[in-house]
């Protein structure tokens, strides 16, 4: 086999260690057929803004074949994302929710090793902690951190959020990152030292790394997702459960990149459980300085992941569906009704539907009629599920905001959506495109900035 085809094989097929390839050739003598592979997987190497101790910027391999994962990973969580919003128009996503914190908070507890019981698990999702025992309230406090992803997922990244984490997991305000150094062996060597925990002089100059690579937009959810769990890993920027504050800030880019609160719910703590593994490519990845062997081992991780969340979203659909039918035999009775009565509720029941009929004509003809003084806040609501319903691409903050801000003669801009959500600037830019995309707004150029005009709809 010619070195190109080996370099394409330890590259798109499998993406190879040195050591593996020399394992794979059944020789140590492979200078020339690793150096082939370096030269192909050049072609694809993108520079992140994250830098190593050393100054050397860390760097992804983007190969087709990698990048084709990529998007079958992302087009996984998309459609979690989707099915949950069809959970939200029927609530069942209250059902999913606590379905899957039941399930994470399960994983953090075996982490502990900690015995967690039904009813124990009950009363922290209930927030009723009087009864639990003391070592339990470290599994409510990591419960409170997954209700702040789900509550905050638009804000900016910043040195706080970090802090904050560590805050609410551990109880207690913190507003330092780690002064304390980590001794261990990795680190000892005099060259090519390796870190789980880097000095506490680099801390600072590290995490204003973090933050740009963050809020930059070049790179896509899931790659930008694994950088994030690795430099905060790598970096351990906090005293104590830096572990779980990179899988949390994995879950809050996910959340933050479009993913909503879904992104609070789905178990990427189970990574947690077999760490050696997870340090294995951590490590392969600091070597290299290439994130490629931590996103090429998390990719295949995902795919599980992700199957085991629809499983609970089924799951939570078929409880609900047992539930309806339970209510509905419970009330029903064989007591034939009082005919007066029944013509009553009949005649109850049209004026309902004639009342329904308007609201749903409401809806459908915003952005039809001038409407001054916009829609009342329970109209907006109204057509803020609606436009949920019927259009899966938008999201929660895209539809809040056209739902209030639908008047055709108006004009809107990326500044308001940003200041009436609450996100970034990016965020709302891409989000007002977004709602361009799908005909929604037009856009338009005003002196020096974009305008976004309501388009009249039919429907």
């Amino acid at each position: 086999m010619a070195n190109n085809d080996l370099a394409i094989k330890f590259s798109n097929d499998v993406y190879a260690t040195k050591k593996e390839v020399a394992e794979y050739m059944k020789t140590p003598m492979i200078d020339a057929i690793w150096n082939t592979v370096l030269e192909y997987r050049n072609h694809f190497q993108v520079l992140t803004k994250l830098r190593h101790i050393t100054g050397s910027n860390y760097s992804l391999c983007l190969t087709p074949a990698i990048n084709n994962r990529i998007n079958n990973v992302e087009r996984k969580l998309m459609k979690l994302y989707s099915q949950y919003l069809r959970l939200v128009v029927n609530k069942t996503n209250e059902s999913y929710k606590r379905l899957a914190y039941k399930d994470i908070l399960e994983t953090i507890a075996k982490i502990y090793n900690l015995s967690l019981d039904e009813v124990s698990l009950n009363r922290i999702l209930n927030k009723n902690i009087s009864s639990i025992s003391p070592e339990l309230m470290v599994v409510y406090h990591y419960y409170l951190s997954l209700e702040n992803i789900e509550n905050n997922y638009l804000k900016d990244f910043d040195k706080d959020t970090f802090k904050n984490y560590l805050s609410i997991i551990q109880g207690t305000t913190v507003n330092t990152f780690r002064t304390d150094e980590i001794n261990n062996s990795l680190s000892k060597s005099v060259i090519n030292k390796l870190y789980l925990g880097i000095p506490t002089s680099s801390i600072d100059k590290s995490m204003n790394d973090l933050i740009l690579f963050l809020n930059d937009q070049s790179f896509g959810m899931v790659s930008k997702a694994v950088c994030a769990l690795y430099y905060v890993y790598y970096v351990k920027p906090l005293e104590i459960y830096s572990e779980e504050i990179s899988i949390l800030t994995l879950k809050q880019v996910l959340a933050n990149q479009g993913l909503d609160e879904v992104g609070a719910t789905i178990n990427f703590e189970c990574l947690l459980e077999s760490k050696e593994e997870l340090e294995k490519y951590i490590l392969e990845s600091q070597k290299s300085l290439d994130l490629t062997y931590l996103l090429d081992f998390l990719l295949k991780k995902c795919d599980e992941i992700v199957d085991h969340s629809f499983k609970l979203l089924n799951l939570a659909k078929s409880n609900e569906i047992h539930k309806e039918i339970f209510e509905e035999d419970k009330t029903n009775t064989n007591i034939m009704p009082d005919l007066s009565d029944l013509e009553e509720k009949v005649e109850v029941k049209n004026s309902q539907i004639n009342v329904e009929e308007n609201q749903v004509n409401m809806i459908q003809n915003v952005a039809i009629d001038n409407l001054p003084t916009g829609l009342s806040e329970s109209d907006a609501k109204r057509l803020e599920e609606h436009l949920l319903e019927i259009n899966p691409n938008l999201s929660h903050g895209q539809a809040y905001f056209y739902a209030r801000h639908c008047t055709v003669g108006m004009a809107y801009t990326i500044a308001q959506y940003k200041k009436e959500v609450g996100c970034a600037y990016e965020t709302a830019r891409s989000s007002m495109d977004n709602l361009v995309y799908l005909g929604y707004y037009r856009k338009e150029l005003l002196k020096n900035k974009f305008i976004y005009i309501p388009v009249k709809r039919n429907k």
